[in-house]
C-alpha cells in the first residue's frame, strides 16, 4: 500500500513526527499525552534491525535493566519482571513528560521482553506489526 520503509525510513518519520510535537507542530499532531512513550517503543524496536549506527539506540532497555537487576546487594534480588513494572509505572504514574516518555519508551522493548510472560506479549504483536511495514 505505502511501499517498502526500511528501518531507517521508519526511525527517520517517527523523528521527524516527534520533533514536529516538540514544536507545537502544526494541523498533523500525532503524538497526545503519553504517546511519546509508545513513539519511543517504535524508536527501540525498528533501531534492532537498523544500520550499524542506530542499532545502538536498541541497547537502552537493556542497559537500564542491567543497571537494576545487578543492584541485589543495595535492595535485594531485582528480577526482570520488577524492572518492567518499574519501567511501566514512570511512564504512566506520572505527568507526561517528552523526555522521560521518550526514554521509557526506548527501554520498553528490551525490559518487556526481558521480563517475558505477559510483559512481553505486546512487544512481540508490535514487533510483528512494525517489521511487516519495515521489510
Amino acid at each position: 500500500m505505502l511501499g517498502t520503509f526500511g528501518a531507517g525510513g521508519v526511525l527517520i518519520v517517527v523523528a521527524l513526527a516527534l520533533i514536529a510535537h516538540k514544536r507545537g507542530g502544526g494541523k498533523f499532531q500525532p503524538v497526545k499525552g503519553h504517546h511519546v512513550f509508545y513513539w519511543g517503543a517504535v524508536i527501540g524496536i525498528v533501531a534492532a534491525s537498523a544500520g550499524t549506527a542506530l542499532q545502538k539506540i536498541s541497547l537502552v532497555g537493556t542497559q537500564f535493566s542491567d543497571t537494576l537487576t545487578k543492584q541485589s546487594e543495595t535492595f535485594g534480588t531485582v528480577g526482570p519482571a520488577a524492572v518492567a513494572a518499574f519501567l511501566v509505572g514512570v511512564a504512566f504514574w506520572f505527568k507526561p513528560s517528552f523526555v522521560k516518555d521518550l526514554i521509557c519508551g526506548i527501554a520498553a522493548p528490551g525490559v518487556l521482553s526481558a521480563a517475558a510472560g505477559v510483559w512481553a506479549i505486546p512487544v512481540g504483536i508490535v514487533t510483528s506489526l512494525i517489521h511487516t511495514v519495515v521489510n
